[in-house]
């Protein structure tokens, strides 16, 4: 009886930590401080993932992500959810909340 208690206490206290996770990603078209962040946020992003595309096809090989981030490139194969050798857009990013323009 302790145990189911402690899971209920421990899922509603959870709740609005994992509720406030999922609008972490600031959206684009937001007004005030928080879009300003996010859209600044967006172009360096894409000021990095354009300057690893070595050869402009808009994906990220291995060597291209090993060539310019440390972290990423020790997590590629976690990061590559299709699993097709390349990092695309979204999975650089992490989120498909933000296009590439």
């Amino acid at each position: 009886m302790r145990a189911v208690v402690r899971f209920i206490l421990a899922a509603t206290l959870a709740a609005p930590i994992l509720a406030g996770a999922q609008t972490r990603i600031p959206s684009l078209d937001q007004e005030g401080r928080r879009g300003d962040v996010g859209r600044a946020a967006q172009q360096k992003a894409v000021e990095r993932f354009d300057g690893a595309d070595a050869d402009k096809d808009q994906r990220l090989s291995r060597d291209e992500v090993a060539a310019h981030f440390e972290y990423i490139g020790a997590n590629f194969d976690r990061m590559d959810a299709d699993r097709d050798g390349f990092l695309n857009w979204n999975e650089f990013i992490g989120h498909d909340r933000w296009k590439k323009e």
